[in-house]
């Protein structure tokens, strides 16, 4: 049986009479004739519309003129952009344009916002097409065709134009109908972490938009602490997606289930040897649980940011999305692999900030820290030992370092077994500190800390760890 060959574009629509058109020249007449009368209606749109934007070359020409006298602040009219393009458009064109005269501010900044959006329509139907050709290249595995066309829809900038500036009037009026909303117990934006010393630090817990960095060397809890708070935020009911680079699914519904049933990851790896009839019903009932719990795992591999944001937004549309864990940032790669290391890392975590302001989420990116933190005598991880994960200082909002002794020093005594401090080495809306928690290893899970730190009494044993 032969291959079908692919169809023309115009064939999937019923007619192309019913397509919006790909350009709106009037409303590109209109701009640049109004721009013309009243240079400074140029303030107006500067932002919202570019000169790539007019499909029309000579009316894109003009633009660009105007666009550089309004920044030079030179005079603008019809003999003055003549000049400046040195005789390249006739100037009865150019007072043609100006036969409509002014408009006001609202059909400037509409016809603005047509001309930007006809552009972004021809950019979509150059996405398509090369799509439709990719399409039919069985020469490139599926994954990777569909990886390029979703990093090619990734990078059209679909952004309305709009007024950035909101006076102070309309800001308080925003402020006080949230506050008045909150108050009543209603749209809180703090996602709580479970765990109250955190969630007191924070003011509640993880706010929309931010990007929260776990940093811990090997060994340490960061899978652990990042499935703690992702299991409590999925028992309020709030959405969860995990992109496990490291560990198998297999590993983490494993974990889960330890942290659910309280019988120890061991007895779960090896079931046949250690776990008792107890254990066994303990298990089944805490699966059970788990599945009822908006929880989503992909352990894909190989993933770059593009790949990543195009499977988020995905998730998000199908079934809502609160909190996004990356586990972790050194297994991710950025767009270009030509890029080095550093600059592929940055790329990351910018994009993942971009993308939790663009979707309303926390987005919680565990890494792993440099060996500089081990050669300090005490081990404590502090913010220059995230130098090499790119520009991750820059871009997180909140930066935590989970830190047990006694995995440094097992010579500690048995009160700091369970014992493990939270750095808030970061945050950018409050206060830094250490947080006292509870790691339970069986458990692989944290936990709330009750008491004093460990060998704060006369017999203490923790010099090292101030």
């Amino acid at each position: 049986m032969n291959d079908m060959t692919m169809p023309p574009l115009d064939d999937d629509f019923e007619t192309p009479a019913k397509l919006v058109p790909l350009a709106s020249y009037e409303s590109e007449s209109a701009l640049l004739g109004s721009l013309l009368f009243d240079a400074r209606q140029f303030d107006v749109i500067s932002e919202a519309v570019q000169a790539k934007d007019f499909a029309d070359e000579t009316n894109a020409a003009i633009f660009t003129a105007v666009s550089a006298m309004a920044h030079a602040a030179k005079p603008i009219d019809v003999v003055t952009v003549h000049e400046h393009m040195q005789g390249r458009v006739a100037i009865q064109t150019l007072a043609e344009l100006c036969n409509a005269g002014t408009l006001s501010e609202s059909a400037v900044r509409r016809y603005a916002e047509i001309i930007r959006e006809r552009a972004l329509s021809r950019q979509l139907v150059t996405v398509v097409n090369q799509a439709r050709e990719l399409a039919a290249d069985h020469a490139i595995p599926i994954a990777e065709r569909v990886d390029k066309v979703s990093a090619q829809l990734a990078g059209l900038a679909v952004d309305a134009p709009g007024d950035e500036w909101v006076s102070a009037d309309a800001g308080m009026d925003e402020f006080m109908a949230d506050l008045d909303e909150r108050c009543s117990g209603k749209g809180d934006p703090f996602l709580p972490t479970g765990l109250h010393a955190l969630d007191l630090q924070l003011d509640g817990g993880f706010r929309p938009g931010e990007l929260v960095i776990i940093g811990a060397r090997p060994s340490m809890g960061k899978t652990a602490l990042a499935m703690t708070i992702g299991m409590h935020a999925a028992k309020l009911r709030q959405t969860v997606a995990m992109f496990s680079l490291e560990m198998q699914r297999g590993d983490l519904w494993q974990r889960q289930v330890a942290m659910e049933s309280d019988v120890s990851l061991s007895k779960i790896r090896q079931p046949h040897k250690r776990m008792s009839h107890v254990d066994h019903d303990a298990v089944c009932e805490a699966s059970m649980r788990i599945k009822s719990l908006p929880f989503y795992v992909t352990d894909r591999t190989g993933l770059n940011i593009n790949t990543l944001r195009t499977k988020t937004r995905a998730l998000k549309r199908r079934f809502g999305l609160r909190l996004l864990i990356v586990d972790y940032l050194g297994l991710m790669h950025g767009t270009n692999p030509k890029d080095n290391r550093t600059t592929q890392l940055g790329e990351v975590t910018r994009s993942l900030k971009e993308l939790a302001k663009e979707l309303g989420i926390t987005v919680l990116l565990l890494a792993q820290l440099n060996r500089e933190v081990e050669k300090r005598v005490d081990q404590m991880p502090i913010m220059s030992d995230l130098r090499d994960c790119g520009e991750i200082e820059q871009d997180a909002d909140i930066v935590l370092f989970p830190h047990r002794p006694i995995h440094l020093k097992p010579s500690l005594g048995p009160e700091w077994q369970s014992y493990a401090v939270l750095r808030v080495a970061k945050q950018r809306a409050g206060a830094t500190g250490d947080l006292n928690l509870r790691y339970i290893g069986p458990n692989v899970r944290f936990s709330n800390w009750n008491g004093e730190k460990p060998g704060t009494g006369p017999n203490r044993q923790d010099d090292d760890f101030e």
